[in-house]
């Protein structure tokens, strides 16, 4: 019988017992047809048992073939591999954690004794670590082969393990001080290789277990000063949360005589710069300690802590003000320029701490006399046409890539200005684009309809299909039928347009796109949109309703009064009609509902139900509410389909229709915010937020309420790319004229009563850009007055906010607002804010 149709048999007839018979009598050569049998029919046909893990075993030349076919979860017929490995063992079993993992530490070790394999170092420190989850006792598991303590227990602390895991009540921290109460293994050693783990930079929750070993076993002060040096080496570890601990070990023995202060001091010298509080706290009180033992290093240690008054905590300043004021000479040039380099930061409790090291410098006032000048976001730059057909061709397979939100609207423009010149070679050099559109195939909203549009044109034109196209036709409808009963009006809205361009490209008409921006990001200059129209005047022809729609509500109204002139001008009456809404500022107050064009609408906090396994959560949301009609008339405008279409639009579009009417970006907003910044428990598509925030920025518009909203969902965020953005936003906009900082300071204090957000996401990220500058300073007193106005019970952490706008009063030299007066008297009930507010009510 052949191999193939024997080994079939065997396994598909489940002859267990004929199994390693057949395996032991394999050539070289059969073993190859076997494992080409596994390789074609696991996971397909075939599913494992104890026969096809033994042939995949004795089958596989290499460990990489034997882990790609081998299960890895399948139970091992045990007897059965003793059975074959007295025979044969494949010469890679000690390196395949997949296989081994599978058995006992023990048994392991057995088949190493008698030969059969040689464990690598990562492996036992594996197997070993696992092994109290097995049914063998723990004597059996540490004292059944001298390896176990000779060498493997010490490859715990070498390699990544299971170390962490408890299991049958026992757990591998209790296990080694046991071993070294017993003195089983050497104390000393065991409090070393803890510290040599931590700097090898396993895992935070590695490293954290060594450090808490390290302290369970209790080391006494003299091992401590032995170990110092390896000590001093984990403050140059990446994970900070190590520091506290290490501080902590160190922190008895800072004034004995062997212990290595200079050593210490310059491997610590980075830790003042971080912002984690514990670490910082920590280490000041070992300089003070320090200090308080050794007179020749007081100047050392005072401009080694200097960099905690960029920190914006104010107990941290005010602990390191204390140490610097006692310990420092006013008179040292030193410390008089280490100083200087931190002035502009230092809290005003640190500031009268400090006063004798400031006077000589005249440092600082208690208000701020920087200068801030306001920088635009983004500064409006123009956007060139594509002038060549080489250039087109070139844009046309770029449009999916979401580089620019105008090239879409430059592709068609181009598009209609070369239609008469395109040849076949020109199709041809087309077909990137093509495959790009078909990769939009499942793709929704404007994606897929510009895919659509693309191979529709391709069809359209080209006489001689390229491949490409014909699958395209199957996977596409014609771009009459793109749109459905279901499709969001605005893709409706912008389907028509599409449909008005396709027209004009049939009848070879070349009339301009008028849509098309002509500035950055998105806008349109009248005067180019006037001499657009006027090439429709002179042919007599009525723009597609939809596109001129859409460039009067891009067209940036700035200069109206030369504008509308110049319309007048250049344009007949029927033509200036179309551009009135630009020039008549309350045009559409008439047509739609407040809200929308202001962006104010109503909006609620609530709770959420979160189901989590076999309990429910109520999350703090706050919802904003916007109502829309389920039907429009034939003749709705372009913005009657923007504002009705909540529902059903894509994220990677909103930046789009964003752009579509910019100064009406109200439900697109709110859009944004519901569906993914409602709660600020589980927020989503933070990347989105942040590109959207971005975008919106971009437009340089006065903010509206919903903006407020979205802004404020930023500010609480605690993710730190969109918070920092969010803060960035802030200070650009906090010293506008245009910007509502009390509007945005009553929302913030409504979401903080509620308890919608942690108040030290909002405090952390303010305190870094007090100071900033005298007009930023005063806005963000603004700001906290309307915050602490709107709230009214005591939260936690109110006093965060209470100690950033005592702040903000010392450097402004400003007395306490009349309107929360009565609010700070009845908050001074609680103890914990009586300090504070003692503090304010007697600036």
């Amino acid at each position: 019988m052949l191999i193939e149709e024997e080994f079939r048999a065997i396994y598909l007839n489940y002859k267990i017992k004929e199994i390693v018979p057949f395996l032991k009598k394999l050539t070289q050569k059969d073993k190859k047809e076997v494992a080409s049998i596994l390789k074609n029919n696991i996971n397909k046909e075939w599913g494992h048992n104890n026969i096809s893990v033994l042939a995949t075993l004795v089958c596989s030349k290499t460990k990489n073939e034997y882990e790609k076919i081998g299960p890895g979860y399948y139970s091992m017929p045990v007897n059965l591999i003793d059975e074959i490995f007295e025979t044969y063992v494949p010469e890679w079993i000690g390196e395949s954690l997949l296989f081994l993992s599978n058995f006992e530490y023990i048994k392991v070790l057995e088949w190493e004794q008698k030969g059969y394999l040689k464990l690598n170092d990562n492996i036992s420190a594996s197997l070993l670590s696992s092994s109290l989850a097995s049914n063998h006792t723990l004597e059996e598991i540490l004292f059944t082969y001298p390896v176990t303590i000779d060498s493997h227990i010490w490859l715990l602390f070498e390699y990544e393990s299971d170390i962490t895991y408890h299991s049958h009540g026992r757990n591998w921290k209790e296990i080694l001080k046991t071993l070294v109460q017993d003195n089983k293994i050497t104390r000393s050693k065991v409090l070393k290789s803890c510290i040599s783990a931590i700097n090898l930079n396993f895992s935070k929750d590695h490293n954290t277990w060594f450090l808490e070993l390290f302290t369970y076993l209790v080391p006494t002060d003299k091992e401590i000063i032995a170990l110092q040096e390896e000590l001093f080496v984990v403050f140059h570890s990446v994970q900070h949360s190590l520091f506290p601990g290490i501080l902590k070990i160190v922190s008895p023995v800072i004034t004995q005589n062997d212990f290595k202060t200079e050593e210490f001091l310059q491997a610590t010298a980075s830790l003042m710069t971080l912002t984690t509080k514990n670490v910082v706290n920590a280490l000041l009180q070992i300089l003070e300690k320090i200090a308080k033992n050794s007179k020749p290093l007081h100047e050392e240690i005072c401009i080694l802590l200097m960099p905690v008054f960029l920190n914006k905590d104010k107990a941290l300043q005010t602990k390191g003000a204390k140490i610097l004021a006692k310990y420092g000479d006013p008179n040292s040039v030193k410390i008089q320029n280490e100083l200087m380099l931190y002035t502009g930061s230092i809290l005003s409790d640190a500031q009268t701490l400090l006063e004798n090291f400031l006077v000589e410098n005249e440092i600082p006032q208690k208000a701020t006399v920087k200068d801030y000048e306001t920088v635009s976001w983004h500064l409006s730059q123009p956007i060139a046409l594509i002038e060549t057909v080489d250039d087109f061709i070139f844009l046309a397979s770029q449009i999916f890539n979401n580089n620019e939100t105008y090239h879409f609207d430059l592709f068609l423009d181009a598009l209609v200005r070369f239609n008469d010149d395109f040849k076949e070679e020109h199709f041809n050099k087309l077909e990137p684009a093509f495959k790009a559109a078909i990769k939009r195939k499942e793709a929704g909203g404007l994606h897929h309809l510009w895919a659509t549009f693309l191979i529709n044109y391709g069809l359209l034109k080209q006489k001689k299909k390229l491949q490409v196209l014909g699958e395209a036709r199957l996977g596409f409808p014609t771009l009459e039928n793109w749109s459905e009963k279901k499709t969001p009006f605005v893709f409706k809205a912008y389907h028509q347009f599409l449909l008005g361009i396709f027209e004009l490209l049939k009848q070879n008409k070349k009339l301009p796109v008028l849509s098309v921006p002509d500035h950055t990001p998105c806008w349109i200059t009248v005067h180019s949109l006037v001499d657009k129209l006027r090439i429709y005047q002179q042919h007599n022809e009525q723009p597609i309703p939809f596109d001129w729609q859409i460039a009067m509500l891009r067209a940036k109204k700035e200069n109206l009064e030369q504008a509308e002139q110049y319309a007048k001008e250049q344009l007949n009456e029927k033509y200036f009609e179309l551009l009135k809404p630009i020039f008549n500022q309350n045009n559409f107050k008439d047509q739609y509902k407040e809200e929308f064009l202001e962006g104010n609408f109503d909006w609620e906090l609530g709770y959420r139900k979160v189901y989590k396994w076999n309990t429910t959560e109520e999350i703090p949301q706050l919802l904003i509410s916007v109502e829309i009609q389920k039907e429009l008339s034939e003749n709705a405008t372009f913005l009657d389909h923007l504002f009705n279409s909540y529902h059903g639009v894509y994220d990677n579009d909103l930046i789009y229709i964003l752009y579509f009417s910019p100064y009406f970006s109200g439900p697109v907003v709110a859009k944004k915010y519901n569906k993914d910044l409602s709660s600020s428990v589980y927020q989503y598509d933070i990347k989105g937020s942040v590109v959207f925030l971005d975008a919106w920025m971009k437009l340089n518009l006065p903010f509206q309420p919903v903006h407020y909203l979205f802004l404020s969902a930023g500010l609480f965020n605690k993710d730190k790319t969109f918070s920092g953005m969010a803060f960035e936003v802030l200070v650009n906009k906090a010293v506008s004229e245009d910007f509502g900082v009390r509007e945005l300071g009553v929302l913030i204090g409504k979401k903080i009563n509620f308890e919608w957000a942690p108040v030290k996401r909002f405090t952390d990220g303010l305190s870094g850009f007090i100071n900033l500058s005298t007009s930023h300073n005063q806005a963000f007193e603004k700001l906290l007055i309307s915050i602490l106005s709107a709230i009214e019970k005591p939260v936690f952490n109110l006093k965060k906010l209470l100690e950033l706008y005592y702040e903000l009063l010392n450097q402004n030299q400003t007395k306490v607002d009349k309107t929360i007066i009565s609010l700070l008297i009845e908050w001074e009930k609680e103890n914990n804010l009586k300090k504070i507010i003692h503090q304010i009510k007697n600036q």
